[in-house]
């Protein structure tokens, strides 16, 4: 890997970790390892292996440990305890099994750049680079190296050399090349086809790009008209996959024709029911290096009664139980007591969203309202002990106001509530809505239980004493594919739900609040956002990104965030003890645990 030399890959620093989280090591031995925020674009569903009871615990927490004799690598790379709990299972290995996860459901938009979350090209596929999920230092993967010109115009990606496609129809086991990468760059960019372009969620990351230009069977060099100091960050995003050029011709209809590089080839779809992945015979990465199945199959089973997915996951039927909360723990402990515990902060953070074409939340005083009012710990305290407060930005970025200084500001700040309410029913009045009269909308969820629905409830219930004649309906909508289509046709009135962060405060920050960012669901446009957003994606000095973002957030929240974060939650995960290699892809950025198709080919069974 290269060194860059102007576009340095970003580090968070022990003590702006630990100003993040408020927490130090001993604060993470207990209530604050528990509590998930995801169960929406990032539901914590669970995984494992197939008959996962197993023998004695095993393992040790991460340290300098070299795991079992014949895998080379680093184990839990980057972990620093004062922001987790890694349990590393060093136990022989064994190979083959099945490794399985459950999940809510079948339902997914396919195409990787539209998908929200979790098509199946998660699995059939890969990404340029990943980033470690602790520092967000990105390491490549379909590549051998990059190389980043001085003044940041362009970039040459090197494609690893003899990664075979799968030996499927239409591709039939050709090599990967640059091609292939070419394509998938240009289409996620929107330069393909434009009008396509509008339903890509992540197209705004790739601001500056004029083309890839295909150099040789392994180069690919990027022409950027402008710097952009995110874009390196955005091919790590868990939905980054590259895919071969023929894909498109295929469609994205029958999982089944899906084809790809990756570490899966699926091979059976039940819809509503189940998925079934077999391991690529030909995969380009060695077990010994990770990153590999050691797994021969992966499946998916739907169970979204979460009492059915706790009993699996006791019986031994599932190896991963996600998003334990604090009523579940208990009980899981007893019942599974060699089971590994993995704590982070989630990689995203809870909200409410409002659309901005509706009237009164096109109004900035309503908008502020809300936010001065909202009862965030109430809210939070349902996902359990260690949930953090978060501002526009991610706090676990280094740019972004840590999670004490968030609480701090109006609004946020608990011991300033009753005033802040207060000030909140002027504001309403003010805007010509008094005690609300007047507002009535949807709050429109992707699940009808589970925790952002629960939040949706607690938000119902205090603002009806709030704002006693605003009517807020609860609305969910369950089937994922409709779901995602509200939110790209801006069709939405309002939401309680879950956004996943890229692993860069520039990329996410454009996203989600550029006028041209492709998750800017809410239709909030404006000319000093842009500004500023604009000026970040060229600077490399982190001092002045910081100096820029805090501007950016203090403005953002005092004229009333269209996009309303709720929490940074707590992860808290139990894999069976027969599960390996799980800490090759914690902590917030690596995505790998329970939620993303990224993760599993880095696990393995042991005894």
């Amino acid at each position: 890997m290269p060194e860059l030399t102007y576009w340095e890959r970003l580090r968070i620093d022990r003590r702006r970790l630990l100003r993040a989280t408020g927490l130090g090591v001993a604060g993470l031995g207990g209530a604050a390892l528990i509590g998930c925020g995801g169960d929406d674009d990032s539901t914590d569903t669970g995984g494992g292996s197939s008959g996962g009871s197993s023998s004695s615990g095993g393992g040790s927490e991460a340290a300098a440990s070299s795991g079992g004799d014949w895998y080379k690598g680093e184990r839990a790379p980057g972990f620093d305890p004062a922001v987790g709990v890694v349990p590393i299972n060093e136990k022989a290995r064994v190979a083959g099994g099945t490794f399985t996860r459950p999940d809510t459901d079948t339902t997914r938009q396919q195409d990787p750049d539209v998908s929200i979350a979790r098509s199946d090209h998660e699995l059939i596929n890969d990404r340029l680079v990943y980033a470690n999920g602790w520092t967000m230092e990105l390491t490549p993967d379909l590549l051998e190296s990059y190389e980043i010109a001085d003044d940041g115009l362009s970039i040459v990606l090197n494609l690893r050399p003899g990664i075979k496609t799968h030996n499927i129809a239409p591709v039939n086991g050709r090599d990967f090349n640059a091609e292939d990468i070419a394509y998938s760059i240009e289409r996620k960019a929107g330069l393909i086809d434009p009008e396509a372009a509008q339903k890509y969620a992540r197209a705004g990351q790739f601001i500056g790009l004029e083309r890839a230009e295909v150099v040789d069977d392994v180069t690919v060099k990027l022409v950027m008209s402008t710097p952009n100091s995110a874009i390196m960050a955005a091919f790590a995003d868990p939905r980054a996959q590259m895919i071969p050029r023929e894909q498109d011709d295929i469609g994205y209809s029958d999982p089944l024709k899906f084809v790809g590089t990756g570490a899966w080839i699926q091979t059976e779809h039940v819809e509503g029911t189940r998925q079934v992945f077999k391991a690529n015979p030909d995969y380009y990465r060695t077990a010994e290096e990770g990153a590999r199945p050691s797994y021969d199959t992966f499946e998916k089973i739907v169970m979204s009664d979460r009492a059915a997915q706790v009993a699996a996951f006791i019986s031994g039927q599932i190896g991963v139980l996600a998003t334990i909360q604090p009523h579940e723990e208990p009980q899981v402990r007893a019942s599974v007591g060699d089971a590994q515990w993995f704590g982070q902060p989630n990689f995203g953070w809870n909200h409410f969203a409002v659309n901005t074409k509706l009237p009164f939340f096109a109004d900035d005083r309503v908008r502020q309202a809300l936010q001065m009012s909202m009862d965030y710990a109430g809210i939070a305290d349902a996902w359990g002990p260690g949930w953090l407060y978060s501002g526009p930005l991610h706090v676990m970025f280094a740019e972004a106001y840590t999670s004490d200084e968030i609480k701090a500001k109006p609004g946020y700040n608990p011991d300033t509530k009753e005033a802040d309410i207060a000030e909140a029913v002027k504001r309403m009045a003010a805007a010509g809505y008094p005690e609300g009269e007047g507002i009535s909308f949807k709050d429109t969820t992707s699940q009808s239980s589970g925790l952002s629905f629960d939040a949706a409830i607690r938000q119902k219930e205090h603002w009806a004493n709030v704002f006693p004649k605003m009517q807020m309906e609860i609305s969910p909508v369950t089937d994922y594919a409709s779901f995602t289509n509200l939110l790209n046709s801006r069709e939405f009135e309002a939401r309680t739900y879950h956004h996943t962060m890229v692993p860069n405060a520039v990329a996410d920050a454009r996203t989600y609040y550029h006028s041209q960012g492709g998750r800017n669901y809410q239709s909030w446009e404006r000319p000093w956002a842009d500004e500023i957003l604009d000026k970040v994606l060229v600077t490399n000095d982190l001092e002045e990104r910081t100096k820029l973002f805090h501007e950016f957030e203090d403005r953002y929240i005092a004229e009333g965030p269209a996009l309303l974060q709720l929490l940074v939650s707590r992860d808290n995960h139990a894999f069976q003890a027969n599960v390996g290699g799980v800490d090759l892809v914690t902590g917030t950025w690596a995505y790998g645990l329970t939620t993303y198709g990224v993760g599993p080919r880095w696990y393995w069974q042991t005894e």
